[in-house]
């Protein structure tokens, strides 16, 4: 009878122990995804979060959209209008109230932003820049 008291026992601490070995286990995955959803939030929030941006940070984030989207962009300007070439105008400081002077001026001088069908975004972007320095009423 003491040995099976014995063997109870043993079984009982070792199932306690195993319990609680899980418990940690769990309290540190449970952790970690506090803290990897903390950041993600973190990142995501600094990332939308309305703040000053340089005009090197501006020049950067309508150069990476021109890029990653050049070609909605081109088929935008050429119809004077569209999501992309909103969000374009938005990126570039463009006024809400100015924006169907923009979408126009990209319509009316599409030839010139696409000289070619080679036309790279970057030398697009430095055409439409000139062309915005021709009506500066078009920028805020």
């Amino acid at each position: 009878m003491h040995k099976l008291t014995s063997l109870a026992v043993t079984l009982i601490c070792s199932t306690g122990l195993a319990m609680a070995l899980s418990s940690c286990a769990f309290i540190e995955t449970t952790t970690e995804t506090v803290q990897n959803t903390s950041e993600a939030t973190t990142d995501f929030t600094s990332s939308t979060s309305p703040r000053s941006d340089s005009d090197s940070d501006k020049a950067e984030k309508v150069s990476l959209f021109t890029d990653q989207n050049f070609d909605r962009i081109r088929e935008d300007m050429a119809l004077g209008g569209g999501e992309h070439l909103a969000s374009l105008a938005t990126l570039m400081d463009i006024p809400q109230a100015q924006q169907p002077s923009f979408f126009g001026l990209t319509k009316e001088r599409f030839s010139v932003l696409f000289s070619s069908a080679n036309t790279t975004p970057e030398e697009m972007l430095t055409k439409l820049n000139d062309e915005l320095a021709k009506h500066p009423n078009l920028r805020s």
